[in-house]
């Protein structure tokens, strides 16, 4: 593995919060910060952590580089956030993260994963363009249009 996968935890609270400035923010559901959309998801009913719901911290040489959720609802994965320090996009991070989480999941999630979910804004190229060198690929546009489907299969 080229990356070193930790839990989210309130040890990182404070570096991801940095992370989302207004480009993360436009792109994400995390509004109220990640700290907020974290609680919320972990605090559902029907969410159990590393069964459902997994918040990664993505380190690079020990440096937390970026953080990945990947849910699982109604039998399909999705990768519901996923954000990259500003400081490390543009640099291959966010492409190279996803694929080996695919691919090493069991390692990673302690789940394979042969498909996967990705809902993407039409205007978020550079997410577009991670998610599919990372294997996605386009499958249809929400019926309202503000948002992209992508599929990834293994």
């Amino acid at each position: 593995m080229k990356f070193t996968w930790d839990d989210y935890s309130a040890t990182y609270k404070d570096v991801v919060e940095t992370w989302l400035d207004e480009e993360a923010k436009k792109f994400t559901g995390c509004d109220d910060g990640f700290e907020g959309y974290y609680n919320y998801w972990v605090n559902e009913p029907d969410t159990t952590l590393g069964e459902n719901f997994w918040a990664k911290i993505i380190l690079q040489e020990d440096i937390p580089v970026g953080v990945l959720v990947i849910a699982l609802w109604e039998n399909a994965f999705t990768v519901s956030e996923y954000i990259i320090s500003p400081d490390y996009r543009g640099k291959g991070i966010g492409p190279s993260a996803l694929a080996e989480v695919l691919l090493e999941a069991k390692k990673i999630l302690k789940r394979e994963i042969f498909e996967a979910r990705a809902v993407i804004y039409p205007n978020n190229v550079a997410s577009q363009k991670a998610f599919e060198k990372a294997g996605f690929q386009f499958e249809s546009e929400h019926p309202d249009g503000d948002a992209w489907n992508y599929k990834y299969k293994r």
